[in-house]
């Protein structure tokens, strides 16, 4: 009678040079690559763009300086999602690497920008005064998109909008249709 060995119970391994070790999400198709690619690029354009006009607009309240608003804005939507990129890695042990940070910067910002647009009541007032701000520097492109923001239109004088009722502009005997007298 012949006694087994451990090595006999045991599945044979196969070699390393037969195959090389998957990446994780390598399984996922080209296509799908590309959709995930251009998902983060969506997210990190248009989240980061939100978060930084709302929080230029929260730095208003103190200062006006478009360089001080810039500057401080920056460090916050950059800092705070490489914050939470980096508290989420070390308490977990995803890997990811850069794709995974590149995750997180997209869902955060994307987040923000969320509770900002929703938040209507709060933040309205902020991004008015914004695109009030570009609108005086002479940027009306950054502030028709600030307003779009904030759920207002703008009607700037230059483009010939219809004149505000009871303006002064214009001499009370034109304003009054022909034939009509007063009484």
């Amino acid at each position: 009678m012949r006694v087994a060995k451990d090595d006999d119970l045991l599945p044979k391994r196969k070699s390393s040079a037969a195959k090389p070790p998957s990446r994780a999400g390598s399984g996922a198709s080209a296509s799908m690559l590309r959709l995930m690619r251009i998902a983060r690029l969506v997210g990190l354009l248009l989240g980061g763009f939100v978060t930084l006009v709302g929080a230029m607009s929260l730095v208003g309240f103190i200062t006006d300086s478009f360089w001080v608003r810039l500057v401080v804005a920056l460090v916050v939507v950059v800092g705070f999602p490489a914050f939470v990129s980096d508290r989420v890695l070390k308490r977990t042990s995803l890997g990811g690497g850069l794709a995974m940070v590149t995750d997180i910067f997209a869902i955060v910002l994307l987040s923000v920008a969320l509770v900002l647009v929703a938040a209507d009541f709060a933040s309205k007032p902020l991004l008015v005064r914004e695109g009030d701000r570009y609108a005086r520097s002479g940027s009306r492109a950054m502030a028709r998109v600030v307003y779009f923001l904030g759920g207002v239109s703008p009607v700037f004088p230059e483009e010939g909008g219809p004149a505000p009722a009871g303006s002064g502009s214009a001499p009370a005997s034109a304003s009054s249709p022909p034939g009509a007298s007063a009484k």
